[in-house]
């Protein structure tokens, strides 16, 4: 069903109100305005609650989920944010887990949760209309152009106009674009069947874990990147095969000749792809950046890293990869030396002219190199800052 010329005028207020809250919510605004500071903490959930209650006021859409259906679909929608928190936190054992910033106080939780559901409420009843009113039938052009929409409203305008590199710019799409397309992509196909209640769900629940729990994932900007990318991918499959199932979509036919092991393993493989790149097997990948270790390694390389080595059993000859400075360096042990019963080792890229500076001490050894996989890490290259290699990994 084509929307007709009202529906369109309607579209075009409501997106109309988005872009003015928008750009209303800026900083620039703010300073403006900044002589009244409680405007500035209030100002954000208003706007979407206003915006939220001008939908309200709309003829009534509806999501092509069948009623019969909803229970299910939301009861999947939390699962799905909960599924996406849990590899946040398993990555984040490995790669770390930090303190919260937010108050977690109880008039500050309270707090919080007024503003952040405010704006939840406004935005993913914003995202019912604009994605329902459209079209009755799956399109993708509209799941797409309503998640690049809403991405690019949910970041400030400063974010866009203070890049200092290129680097800054390809970090900033690989960690936080992307993922945030590829969630707001999953939240509109879920408001597509299940209405906004469906996507209220899935998105308060990933906004309720990282405003309200105590500790965080700290995770480094490639598996931020990795995860907040592929998670939400591969649950958008699985939200439509879900669907498909409870339906009855698919003929009877259609779902004989579908084996249900072939998402079972592909479900499984990407999850494996996942926790493999953040470290959770005793195998890891890491790039390398330097010719320290040609022509064993060359820039560009990933080596695969085992971590089941005992530090304390390493001889010369290993080529091993320690942390320094919080930076990672892969060298070989060119002799081991002891100390009053303390052992330490002496080590030495293969292409350096002398040792390495400082010797290596057990505790920071992250683990032996197994293996070499060619050239497969160049992307990683093209964001490496030259501060993140230590002049003593590169010196001749």
């Amino acid at each position: 069903m084509q929307p007709t010329r009202f529906s369109k005028s309607r579209y075009a207020l409501l997106v109309g109100l988005i872009l003015f809250a928008y750009c209303l919510d800026n900083p620039l605004v703010k300073r403006i305005t900044g002589s009244v500071s409680y405007l500035n903490t209030v100002q954000e959930p208003l706007l979407w609650l206003a915006i939220g209650s001008f939908v309200w006021l709309f003829p009534a859409v509806r999501s092509v989920g069948k009623l019969k259906m909803r229970g299910s679909l939301y009861f999947w929608s939390f699962c799905f944010a909960f599924i996406m928190i849990v590899v946040q936190v398993l990555a984040g054992l490995i790669d770390g887990l930090g303190k919260s910033p937010y108050d977690h106080s109880l008039t500050g939780m309270l707090s919080n949760i007024l503003i952040v559901g405010s704006v939840l409420v406004g935005r993913e009843l914003a995202r019912h209309y604009l994605v329902n009113s459209i079209t009755r039938e799956e399109s993708y052009r509209v799941f797409i152009g309503v998640a690049v929409f809403m991405t690019l409203v949910s970041f400030p305008i400063a974010k866009f106009t203070n890049f200092k590199s290129y680097e800054e710019i390809v970090k900033f799409i690989a960690q936080f674009l992307i993922p945030e397309f590829s969630k707001n992509l999953l939240a509109s196909v879920l408001v597509y069947y299940g209405g906004p209640v469906a996507s209220i769900l899935f998105m308060g629940t990933l906004d309720a874990f990282h405003w309200l729990s105590p500790i965080l994932p700290d995770l480094k900007w490639i598996t931020a990147a990795l995860i907040g990318i592929l998670t939400p991918i591969f649950l958008l499959s699985v939200v439509q095969i879900v669907y498909e199932d409870e339906s009855r979509i698919r003929k009877r036919k259609e779902k004989g000749e579908e084996n249900p092991l072939n998402w079972i393993i592909t479900t499984l493989l990407s999850i494996g792809i996942i926790w493999f790149s953040v470290g959770v097997f005793p195998i890891y990948p890491s790039v390398i950046a330097t010719g320290s270790m040609i022509p064993m390694i060359q820039p560009g390389d990933v080596i695969l890293v085992d971590k089941r080595v005992d530090p304390l059993q390493l001889s010369k000859g290993d080529v091993v990869q320690f942390r320094r400075d919080g930076i990672l360096i892969s060298h070989r042990i060119i002799a081991v030396a002891e100390k009053e019963g303390i052992k330490s080792y002496i080590t030495q890229g293969d292409n350096n002219s002398r040792p390495d500076g400082q010797v290596v001490k057990p505790e920071d050894v992250k683990g032996i190199v197994v293996k070499v996989v060619p050239k497969v890490g160049w992307p990683t290259l093209l964001v490496k800052s030259k501060k993140d290699i230590p002049l003593s990994a590169v010196e001749f």
